[in-house]
Protein backbone atom coordinates (compact mmCIF):
# COMPACT_ATOMS: atom_id res chain seq x y z
CA UNK A 1 0.00 0.00 0.00
CA UNK A 2 1.23 3.66 -0.98
CA UNK A 3 2.08 5.68 2.07
CA UNK A 4 1.78 9.63 1.31
CA UNK A 5 0.73 13.00 3.07
CA UNK A 6 -0.67 16.26 2.23
CA UNK A 7 -0.36 18.77 4.83
CA UNK A 8 -3.26 20.79 6.59
CA UNK A 9 -4.01 23.87 8.52
CA UNK A 10 -2.77 24.54 12.04
CA UNK A 11 0.78 21.81 11.44
CA UNK A 12 -1.96 18.85 10.43
CA UNK A 13 -1.27 16.53 8.59
CA UNK A 14 -3.63 14.12 6.51
CA UNK A 15 -2.37 10.60 5.92
CA UNK A 16 -3.24 9.03 2.86
CA UNK A 17 -3.24 5.18 2.12
CA UNK A 18 -3.51 4.37 -1.83
CA UNK A 19 -4.65 7.66 -2.30
CA UNK A 20 -7.69 7.58 -0.32
CA UNK A 21 -7.84 9.96 3.03
CA UNK A 22 -6.95 7.39 6.63
CA UNK A 23 -6.76 9.89 9.42
CA UNK A 24 -4.84 12.90 10.89
CA UNK A 25 -2.21 13.88 13.37
CA UNK A 26 0.00 16.52 13.81
CA UNK A 27 3.26 17.88 12.43
CA UNK A 28 5.73 16.94 15.56
CA UNK A 29 4.35 13.82 16.03
CA UNK A 30 4.52 12.76 12.24
CA UNK A 31 8.37 14.12 11.30
CA UNK A 32 9.46 12.54 15.27
CA UNK A 33 8.11 9.45 13.96
CA UNK A 34 9.32 6.48 11.08
CA UNK A 35 6.56 6.99 9.21
CA UNK A 36 7.46 9.97 7.96
CA UNK A 37 10.29 8.02 5.88
CA UNK A 38 7.97 5.38 4.56
CA UNK A 39 6.65 5.08 0.98
CA UNK A 40 4.84 1.83 1.46
CA UNK A 41 3.34 0.30 4.22
CA UNK A 42 1.82 -3.14 5.26
CA UNK A 43 -1.57 -3.88 6.88
CA UNK A 44 0.42 -4.42 10.73
CA UNK A 45 2.58 -1.43 10.01
CA UNK A 46 -0.83 0.32 9.37
CA UNK A 47 -2.38 -0.80 12.28
CA UNK A 48 0.11 -0.02 14.25
CA UNK A 49 0.33 3.45 12.81
CA UNK A 50 -3.51 4.07 13.74
CA UNK A 51 -2.91 2.92 16.99
CA UNK A 52 0.32 5.34 17.24
CA UNK A 53 -2.04 8.18 16.06
CA UNK A 54 -4.96 7.67 17.73
CA UNK A 55 -2.58 7.33 20.95
CA UNK A 56 -1.01 10.63 20.23
CA UNK A 57 -4.51 12.34 19.39
CA UNK A 58 -5.88 11.12 22.99
CA UNK A 59 -2.39 12.49 24.61
CA UNK A 60 -2.89 16.32 23.32
CA UNK A 61 -6.59 15.65 24.52
CA UNK A 62 -5.24 14.83 27.83
CA UNK A 63 -2.81 17.37 27.69
CA UNK A 64 -5.68 19.78 26.74
CA UNK A 65 -7.51 18.97 29.54
CA UNK A 66 -4.83 19.82 32.41
CA UNK A 67 -4.22 22.40 30.91
CA UNK A 68 -7.66 23.44 31.85
CA UNK A 69 -7.58 22.03 35.42
CA UNK A 70 -6.15 19.24 37.28
CA UNK A 71 -7.44 15.64 36.88
CA UNK A 72 -6.56 12.53 39.14
CA UNK A 73 -4.97 9.42 37.24
CA UNK A 74 -8.62 7.89 37.07
CA UNK A 75 -11.05 10.81 36.12
CA UNK A 76 -8.75 11.79 33.21
CA UNK A 77 -8.41 8.03 31.86
CA UNK A 78 -12.08 8.28 32.37
CA UNK A 79 -12.61 11.07 29.90
CA UNK A 80 -10.27 10.21 27.21
CA UNK A 81 -11.89 6.41 27.02
CA UNK A 82 -14.90 8.18 26.19
CA UNK A 83 -13.28 9.47 23.02
CA UNK A 84 -10.60 7.19 22.22
CA UNK A 85 -10.00 3.88 22.28
CA UNK A 86 -9.10 2.00 26.01
CA UNK A 87 -5.80 1.22 24.49
CA UNK A 88 -4.91 4.62 23.16
CA UNK A 89 -6.53 6.09 26.17
CA UNK A 90 -4.14 3.93 28.67
CA UNK A 91 -1.15 4.62 26.69
CA UNK A 92 -1.70 8.29 26.49
CA UNK A 93 -2.46 8.31 30.62
CA UNK A 94 0.88 6.55 31.24
CA UNK A 95 2.64 8.93 29.13
CA UNK A 96 1.20 11.90 31.01
CA UNK A 97 2.19 9.98 34.17
CA UNK A 98 5.71 9.67 32.96
CA UNK A 99 5.84 13.43 32.30
CA UNK A 100 5.21 14.02 36.18
CA UNK A 101 1.66 15.95 34.58
CA UNK A 102 -0.32 13.80 36.55
CA UNK A 103 0.16 13.47 40.06
CA UNK A 104 -2.32 11.94 42.14
CA UNK A 105 -0.75 12.89 45.63
CA UNK A 106 -0.42 17.05 44.65
CA UNK A 107 -4.27 16.64 42.74
CA UNK A 108 -5.83 15.28 46.18
CA UNK A 109 -4.11 17.83 48.11
CA UNK A 110 -5.31 20.49 45.28
CA UNK A 111 -8.77 19.35 45.61
CA UNK A 112 -9.41 18.88 48.98
CA UNK A 113 -7.82 22.04 49.78
CA UNK A 114 -10.46 23.31 46.95
CA UNK A 115 -13.42 21.91 48.68
CA UNK A 116 -12.55 22.63 51.79
CA UNK A 117 -11.90 26.38 51.10
CA UNK A 118 -14.40 27.14 48.13
CA UNK A 119 -17.51 24.64 49.26
CA UNK A 120 -16.62 24.13 52.64
CA UNK A 121 -16.25 20.39 52.78
CA UNK A 122 -16.20 18.99 55.89
CA UNK A 123 -13.24 16.37 56.29
CA UNK A 124 -15.27 13.10 55.77
CA UNK A 125 -16.94 14.33 52.49
CA UNK A 126 -13.92 15.59 51.13
CA UNK A 127 -12.72 12.08 51.96
CA UNK A 128 -15.63 10.56 49.84
CA UNK A 129 -15.41 13.39 47.10
CA UNK A 130 -11.70 12.66 46.52
CA UNK A 131 -12.06 8.42 46.46
CA UNK A 132 -14.73 9.07 43.88
CA UNK A 133 -11.97 10.77 41.88
CA UNK A 134 -9.85 7.48 41.74
CA UNK A 135 -7.82 8.60 44.82
CA UNK A 136 -6.70 5.23 47.17
CA UNK A 137 -7.91 6.00 50.95
CA UNK A 138 -4.35 6.45 52.05
CA UNK A 139 -3.77 9.25 49.58
CA UNK A 140 -7.22 10.58 50.28
CA UNK A 141 -7.18 10.60 54.33
CA UNK A 142 -3.41 12.22 53.80
CA UNK A 143 -4.55 15.04 52.27
CA UNK A 144 -7.30 15.57 54.47
CA UNK A 145 -4.82 15.71 57.37
CA UNK A 146 -2.85 18.26 55.83
CA UNK A 147 -5.72 20.39 56.50
CA UNK A 148 -6.77 23.23 58.79
CA UNK A 149 -9.72 21.78 60.15
CA UNK A 150 -11.93 22.86 62.76
CA UNK A 151 -15.17 21.19 62.46
CA UNK A 152 -16.81 23.44 65.53
CA UNK A 153 -15.95 26.84 64.00
CA UNK A 154 -16.63 25.90 60.31
CA UNK A 155 -20.51 25.34 61.11
CA UNK A 156 -20.35 28.56 63.15
CA UNK A 157 -19.34 30.62 60.79
CA UNK A 158 -21.41 28.63 57.61
CA UNK A 159 -24.25 29.47 60.22
CA UNK A 160 -23.61 33.13 60.72
CA UNK A 161 -23.20 33.50 56.44
CA UNK A 162 -24.47 31.23 54.09
CA UNK A 163 -27.16 30.03 56.68
CA UNK A 164 -28.25 33.09 58.77
CA UNK A 165 -31.49 34.02 57.01
CA UNK A 166 -32.59 30.37 57.84
CA UNK A 167 -32.39 30.51 61.54
CA UNK A 168 -35.21 32.78 62.43
CA UNK A 169 -37.88 29.82 61.76
CA UNK A 170 -37.84 25.68 62.40
CA UNK A 171 -38.16 24.96 58.58
CA UNK A 172 -34.90 27.22 57.99
CA UNK A 173 -32.94 25.17 60.69
CA UNK A 174 -34.30 22.26 59.44
CA UNK A 175 -32.99 23.18 56.05
CA UNK A 176 -29.49 24.39 57.78
CA UNK A 177 -28.94 21.10 59.44
CA UNK A 178 -29.60 18.68 56.17
CA UNK A 179 -27.42 21.06 54.24
CA UNK A 180 -24.90 20.62 56.28
CA UNK A 181 -24.93 17.48 56.88
CA UNK A 182 -24.71 16.84 53.16
CA UNK A 183 -21.44 18.92 53.38
CA UNK A 184 -20.46 15.93 55.46
CA UNK A 185 -20.74 17.79 59.11
CA UNK A 186 -21.66 15.42 61.74
CA UNK A 187 -25.30 16.43 63.66
CA UNK A 188 -23.76 16.28 66.93
CA UNK A 189 -21.62 18.99 65.81
CA UNK A 190 -24.02 21.08 63.97
CA UNK A 191 -26.39 21.31 67.46
CA UNK A 192 -23.64 22.32 69.17
CA UNK A 193 -22.51 25.52 66.69
CA UNK A 194 -26.59 26.27 66.91
CA UNK A 195 -26.61 26.17 70.27
CA UNK A 196 -23.27 28.46 70.54
CA UNK A 197 -25.01 31.09 68.12
CA UNK A 198 -28.04 31.58 70.12
CA UNK A 199 -30.00 29.08 68.12
CA UNK A 200 -32.32 26.19 69.72
CA UNK A 201 -32.23 22.90 68.08
CA UNK A 202 -34.15 20.79 70.11
CA UNK A 203 -36.54 18.34 68.57
CA UNK A 204 -35.64 19.60 65.00
CA UNK A 205 -35.95 16.79 62.24
CA UNK A 206 -32.88 16.33 59.85
CA UNK A 207 -32.91 13.85 56.74
CA UNK A 208 -30.06 11.32 57.03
Amino acid sequence: MILSIKPGKSDKVHIYIDGEYRMTCDGNFWFSEKWHKLKEINDEELTELEGAVSSRRAFLSGMNLLGRRAHSKKELLIKLSQKFDRSAAENAVAKLETLMLIDDEKFARYYAEELFERKHFAPKRIENELRLKGIDSETARNAVESLDKEDNNRIILLLNSKYKTKLSTEKGVRQAINGLMRMGYAYGDIKKALDEVGCNSEGEDFDG
